[in-house]
């Protein structure tokens, strides 16, 4: 049997015909009724920025989660707060890229200080969300969160599933994306700007966190709450934040690899206690900018790597410099921060010019087995 016959004879020929007879897009919502797709304009929602449109979309989100469907929302700006996500549905707008905090394609934008987040996705297992921008309130007094996944005091009992693509989050007083518990989840080609807390904050494991930028962030541009283990971190960009790029206090089985952190208030990374770490291929530039935002006593550096086992750092770049234009301290003043290291190896990374005063501060303490070497360099002149 060829190919043809083989598709016709199990029908997935006469599928195809049929999708391509349908509408292109997602725009006609009501004439995918019948195939689990419901556009917010059929139940209310206006979209205007004038209007509260929270009650319609929820109506529509509903509507989806009793057929395991989609929820279309057109261009538009739609006030709303405390939305609620159900189980195998998806949230999609045509995703829109852009760099400012213009508000373009379909936006939620959080309308009241006493919400605790704009989109709950607790319970939502395998919940989908693309082509969104999720914008909040960034001074207010209580810390709301963009998306937000509260296992609050256990675990899910199988995995949550979560995939966010092509959304933008930002202005949030809370975290941007924060993923309680969390157990798999994948964030990808996605924005996350301009939030009070952690660009996107988890605990938990098992993630796939790829070409984001995570940029301008209040704390940490991504940061794990307690414990944080097994994630590919791969390709992102990770600048300007007001802690560290990335922040691991506790975890494993973590690959780090073709990032660029670059211009963050404290270390590009910082890990501490983790066991089985890979960092990769990576640009560390600029970071240090500012260690008064920091911890007391933690010093300007490029990367600190304390307590830990299994870690292996290779094949980095270091560059030291100061803000755009020409302008602020150039930073930082150390490459590598060490300390409590144990069958670890840091070698053959290049830091041409990449710090001011020491290419490592060496704090000791380490156990068996820690390899620094071929590791090449001098100060930024």
């Amino acid at each position: 049997m060829n190919k043809r016959d083989f598709i016709k004879g199990t029908g997935l020929f006469s599928a195809a015909a049929v999708a391509a007879s349908m509408p292109s897009g997602l725009h006609a919502g009501a004439e995918y009724r019948a195939s689990s797709v419901f556009n917010v304009r059929d139940f209310g929602a206006k979209g205007d920025g004038a209007t509260h449109d929270g009650k319609a979309i929820q109506a529509a989100l509903d509507a989806a989660g009793k057929v395991e469907g989609a929820v279309y929302f057109p261009s538009g700006i739609y006030l709303c707060s405390e939305l609620k996500a159900h189980p195998h549905t998806t949230l999609v707008a045509e995703p829109q890229w852009i760099f400012r905090g213009e508000d373009r394609g379909a936006v939620l934008k959080l309308d009241s200080e006493d919400a605790y987040c704009l989109l709950d996705i607790t319970g939502a297992f395998g919940v989908r969300i693309r082509g969104l921008t999720l914008t909040g309130i960034p001074k207010s007094k209580r810390k709301i969160h963009g998306i937000f996944l509260n296992n609050c005091q256990k675990y899910s009992p199988k995995e949550d599933t979560v995939v966010i693509d092509d959304t933008k989050v930002q202005n949030f007083s809370g975290h941007g994306i924060y993923l309680k518990r969390i157990w798999l989840f994948i964030v990808r080609h996605s924005q996350c700007f301009n939030n009070g807390g952690c660009g996107m904050a988890i605990m938990g494991w098992d993630g796939f966190v790829l070409d984001n930028q995570f940029s301008g962030n209040g704390l940490h541009g991504f940061g794990c709450e307690n414990v944080g283990s097994t994630v590919m971190f791969t390709s992102n960009r990770v600048e300007w934040n007001q802690r560290h790029g990335l922040y691991i206090p506790a975890g494993d089985t973590w690959n780090i690899t073709g990032n660029s952190f670059d211009r963050n208030w404290g270390a590009g990374l910082k890990t501490e206690n983790v066991t089985a770490v890979s960092v990769t291929g990576n640009l560390f530039r600029r970071c240090g900018k500012d260690s008064s935002m920091l911890p007391v006593g933690e010093v300007s550096a490029q990367v600190i790597f304390d307590g830990s086992k299994g870690l292996c750092v290779v094949g980095n770049s270091f560059r030291a410099g100061r803000d755009d234009k020409g302008k602020g301290k150039y930073t930082p003043n150390v490459g590598f921060i060490l300390r409590r290291l144990s069958y670890s190896v840091i070698a053959n990374n290049t830091l041409f010019g990449g710090y001011m005063d020491e290419m490592k501060r060496d704090l000791g303490s380490h156990g068996k087995d820690f390899v620094f070497e071929n590791n090449v360099g001098c100060p930024m002149r």
